[in-house]
């Protein structure tokens, strides 16, 4: 009854996603080898001893990266699974790849010592290339120089100019054939081969993979594939470990799993074990196949080739086979179009209609209605034992499918037609079967088929009218554990989740049904008293009941207002849903607020398109500084996927509670379903959760998700603002972060809160300086004292009381002239760590020349000295003008024609200017 596994899998490697093919040839797992170093950045970088493991670290590390990375490795060192939370900001990333490096580095030796011939290695997965693309630049600043992959569809890497504007598996198909007919420019299969020996060690991203393809005229899909044999890590969207569709693309046998980001790990396993098909998708289908049948009528050879693969796989060749599963797909699309005009839909009045099924009818849908149980189409008689047109039946679903797969193999090689959508239609019946042999193997062992055990059972079945009067079939996945299943039935070494929102952490054995031996949990770096302030509103209440109170609406925007006048940069307001973001919209136009906020600062909304964010988050970046707010919705881009540090988030506001909304029916099957798992008697041995908990948990995770915008390293600051009274229930405020909970702060008043704010932003700099700022006021300060010695030796003064009179004779001759106008120029930047260091290190001296009432300073970038050589006043001006035009002239002159002119560019500390006291020196200049 089972299609041959090779057939199984071929289905799946032509899906959207495909990562294998014939195109790409692999090997037995690459050789035993130890991790490279960089022997120059090893003495460079701190050597660290932890659980016996050396671990090389960027920088002297933190007591929480010290503790997080004890914990990654004693998890390696016990094979356990491990839960990491550490907040955004404390580097859990840099710490988890030099830890896991580190304990992989000595593995190594260690296999190589015990003769061991199985290679470990490590597969590392975030959410999304974006945060990929971090891990990727936070893996150059180690000393760990290992294999690397990073894997990615044919979607995101594609340098093909023509096949710009198609995607999926239009692309897939298109591909293979330019491929295989030696006809892309990028894919010469021995180039890609020698490349990536060549380049094992190179570290890109996505976007820097592209211009290495581009640059060396490789196709970076092809040479990451062929990477990925030799690879020590592979750096993947975890997508691909988790939807049932890519299973079988990376081999994770003898692999150490780690999910960065994972706080949606339970979202993606369970979306990628669910499946559906629409009618139009079945539509097509149809037609895909009838014109493949036309074309094996009229090309003799095509036939041909498909009767070889037929006979192979022992199943009947007769074109007639292919004629019956036409009509299966057209009699099921034609049962839809009926359902349509049944009363449960009809009688809704909803722009989306819906009917709730048991996910186990989904069978008997599919046996009754892909049958001519009227032989219309006369293609059957009862003597017939393979023809389809009597209907998919369970006898006979294997052998339907290997006839689609090997079809597909053939014709996707073959035919100028693509067929995407029969693809899909075969996806879904294949992903139907997978259900029904788990089944079957439960009736086989006499297991109750009624259990939650039973995967069907897991599962909800769901018809969908959209307003557009199409109906969609989802097979809704309520069980995240099935995908970490499919994992586990590998030999995995550990599973590592990490992420800065992980809690509750007990909720995970609930959910993915598998132990973790290690959990963490760690306190922010930051100065919570110094750096952050909370504020709990007392009254706005933004639930679905009272979203018409207009009166709240207009509070908040003129809350808003006020503090936008004292808020610097940029500030985040974030609504609980779209529907909540809009009606403020609306109502802050009407009462003529949000024309008043946007003269404040630049006002600009997330928009419900991805690929419109860019765009706008690059508008929002360049306002910032002057001022910016972006108006978000949570789970989106802006509360999740975009890094806002410094200027571009010095404020959050959060406006309503993020809960699932219990109207939406994927939400109310998930909570029903928890409830029959909590009461059942069969799981009374394991971990369980209550509907309502995991209600909560999925507003918790969001909440601290986006409170994390405000903070994103240890010097940054900011403040929140909780614009619902419900984030004081019980259940929410237990769930925020530990660093939230230690800074939150009553909001009563209005006032009140309004002077708090402004105070903190107001505050001095000794008072609010972070600790890196802090140094460098004490070194200035110091630099400061330098000078003023110096001062006095170059005038031969002997005290300071000498050097102040001179400067107020100075000062009071310039007061009595006519003033003449200057200009600022930028002679040095000492804000970046290294350029600050070669400050540190120059002189500054200043000589008087012979000639009268005249010096010239000379700043060198490591080096000041005095040059007493006179400069009549056009050269002066050529080298002004050559300073002012070339930024990288690192020998700058300043001239100055009097004693006078030298003491009036002189200010005190006190008087400093803002770009001065951040560590600019700018020095007067005559026009």
């Amino acid at each position: 009854m089972n299609p041959p596994i090779s057939m199984s899998q071929n289905i799946k490697s032509k899906s959207h996603h495909q990562l294998i093919d014939d195109e790409s040839e692999l090997t037995a797992r690459g050789k035993i080898s130890e991790i490279e170093l960089d022997n120059e950045l090893c003495k460079k970088q701190q050597t660290l001893s932890l659980a016996y493991t050396e671990i090389y670290f960027p920088h002297k590390p933190y007591d929480v990266q010290l503790k997080y990375m004890e914990s990654v490795v004693q998890s390696l060192d016990r094979k356990h699974n491990a839960l990491l939370e550490s907040p955004t900001g404390t580097g859990k990333t840099l710490s988890l790849l030099c830890a896991s490096l580190g304990w992989l580095s000595k593995h190594r030796k260690e296999q190589q010592k015990a003769n061991n011939p199985t290679k470990l290695r490590i597969i590392y997965a975030s959410r999304t290339h974006a945060q990929l693309k971090q891990v990727a630049q936070e893996l150059k600043k180690t000393v760990y120089k290992p294999n690397v992959s990073v894997l990615g569809s044919r979607d995101q890497y594609c340098l093909r100019g023509d096949f710009y504007n198609i995607k999926g598996n239009l692309l897939n198909q298109n591909c293979r054939k330019v491929v295989k007919a030696n006809q892309c420019q990028y894919f010469k299969k021995d180039v890609v081969m020698f490349m990536a020996l060549q380049y094992k060690t190179l570290i890109n991203n996505l976007e820097e993979a592209k211009q290495f393809g581009y640059k060396n005229k490789i196709c970076p899909y092809y040479f990451e594939r062929q990477r990925m044999d030799e690879a020590d890590i592979i750096l993947l969207p975890y997508n691909y470990l988790l939807e049932k569709d890519f299973q079988d693309y990376v081999n994770i046998d003898n692999s150490i799993l780690i999910f960065d980001e994972a706080h949606n790990v339970q979202s993606t396993a369970e979306e990628g074990s669910s499946f559906f098909i629409t009618q139009n998708i079945i539509i097509e289908a149809e037609k895909d196949l009838e014109k493949w049948i036309d074309e094996l009528e009229t090309v003799p050879i095509f036939y041909e080739q498909l009767k070889v693969k037929l006979n192979q796989a022992k199943l009947v060749y007769e074109l007639k086979e292919y004629r019956s599963i036409v009509v299966t797909i057209r009699t099921f699309s034609q049962y839809l179009e009926q359902l349509k005009q049944q009363p449960i839909f009809t009688l809704q009045d909803t722009n989306e209609k819906y009917q709730i099924l048991d996910a186990r009818q989904i069978q008997s849908l599919i046996f009754q209605y892909t049958s001519d149980q009227d032989n219309t189409f006369r293609l059957w008689n009862d003597s017939m034992l393979t023809n389809y047109a009597k209907g998919i039946t369970r006898n006979n679903i294997a052998r339907y499918l290997s006839h689609c797969m090997i079809l597909i193999d053939v014709m996707s090689e073959l035919s100028q037609f693509p067929a995407h959508h029969f693809e899909s239609w075969t996806k879904f019946i294949m992903n139907v079967y997978d259900l029904i042999r788990v089944e079957d193997e439960r009736e086989k062992q006499k297991q109750s088929l009624s259990s939650l055990q039973n995967q069907f059972n897991q599962y909800k079945l769901s018809f969908m009218i959209d307003v557009a009067n199409q109906i969609t079939i989802y097979m809704w996945c309520l069980e995240p554990s099935l995908a970490f299943q499919r994992i586990l039935s590998k030999n995995i070494h550990s599973v590592l989740l990490t992420s800065g929102t992980l809690s509750p952490l007990q909720s995970w054995t609930c959910e993915l049904r598998m132990n973790f031996q290690t959990q963490f949990s760690s306190p922010h770096i930051i100065n919570i008293q110094q750096n952050l302030i909370v504020f709990q509103h007392k009254q706005f209440d933004f639930s679905y009941q009272q979203r018409n109170n207009d009166e709240q609406f207009n509070r908040l925007g003129q809350n808003l207002l006020n503090y936008s006048y004292v808020i610097p940069n940029g500030i985040l307001v974030i609504f609980s849903s779209y529907s909540l973001m809009f009606k403020f919209r609306s109502k802050l136009t009407t009462s003529k607020l949000l024309f008043r906020l946007n003269e404040i600062k630049h006002c600009l909304w997330e928009p419900q398109q991805t690929v419109e964010m860019q765009n706008v988050f690059e508008l929002y970046k360049q306002h910032s500084k002057k001022g910016a707010i972006m108006f978000a919705v949570q789970r989106g881009k802006v509360a999740e996927g975009i890094d806002f540090s410094d200027e571009l988030c010095r404020a959050v506001f959060l406006v309503g509670v993020p809960y699932p909304p219990k109207q939406d029916h994927k939400v109310s099957q998930k909570m029903e379903y928890l409830e029959k798992i909590y009461n059942d008697p069969e799981f009374n041995d394991q971990d369980r959760l209550k509907s309502q908990e995991w209600y909560c948990q999925q507003a918790i995770r969001a909440t601290n998700q986006a409170l994390g915008r405000v903070i994103r390293h240890v010097n940054d600051y900011g403040i929140v603002f909780l614009c619902d009274k419900r984030f004081e229930y019980t259940d929410i405020r237990k769930g925020f972060s530990e660093w939230v909970k230690t800074a939150l702060k009553p909001w009563a008043n209005d006032d009140e809160v309004l002077k708090q704010t402004k105070a903190f932003y107001n505050r001095t700099d000794n008072n609010f300086q972070t600790p890196s700022q802090k140094i460098m006021t004490e070194e200035k300060s110091s630099q400061q004292s330098e000078v003023k010695k110096r001062n006095l030796k170059l005038f031969g003064l002997k005290c300071q009381k000498q050097l102040e009179k001179l400067k107020s004779d100075s000062y009071n001759d310039i007061e009595g002239q006519e003033k003449p106008e200057y200009q600022q120029i930028e002679s040095k930047q000492v804000c970046e760590t290294e350029e600050k260091q070669q400050f540190e290190q120059s002189e500054i001296n200043f000589t008087p020349s012979q000639a009268k009432n005249k010096i010239k300073i000379q700043i060198q970038s490591n080096k000041a000295q005095v040059d007493d050589q006179i400069v009549n006043s056009a050269l002066n001006q050529q080298k002004l003008n050559q300073i002012q035009n070339n930024d990288n002239n690192t020998d700058q002159f300043n001239y100055f024609t009097s004693q006078k002119d030298f003491f009036s560019s002189i200010k005190q500390p006190q008087q400093q200017s803002e770009s001065q006291r951040k560590g600019i020196i700018k020095i007067k200049q005559k026009k």
